[in-house]
């Protein structure tokens, strides 16, 4: 199941904020997180898209009716079967605001 979902990845914006810390923007969902410097900000994005992916799971029939979220099905299978925030947050894509290619 892993390998067929390795064609969704978890792709998010990079904007570096005046006070030094990070903020990421997850294009797949709608999550923002912040953290001190990209190694906290990408751990708190994991945490984030396993939180929501374990809501989403929880009140299926509710997120997977609902035309703005139907398609986040294979982003919460995919944060499921990985199960862990770091692992996550290190496997996100990451480019930067200004200039929008992906490292």
């Amino acid at each position: 199941m892993f390998e067929i979902l390795q064609a969704y990845p978890f792709t998010a914006l990079r904007y570096m904020e005046g006070d030094g810390s990070v903020t990421l923007s997850l294009n797949e969902i709608d999550i923002i997180e912040n953290g001190k410097d990209e190694q906290e900000a990408r751990l708190n994005m994991g945490k984030a898209i396993l939180e929501y992916a374990l809501d989403y799971y929880n009140e299926y029939e509710m997120y997977s009716h609902s035309p703005n979220r139907k398609k986040h099905i294979p982003y919460i299978f995919k944060a499921m079967i990985i199960d862990s925030p770091k692992k996550i947050g290190d496997m996100l894509q990451c480019s930067d605001e200004e200039l929008g290619s992906f490292i």
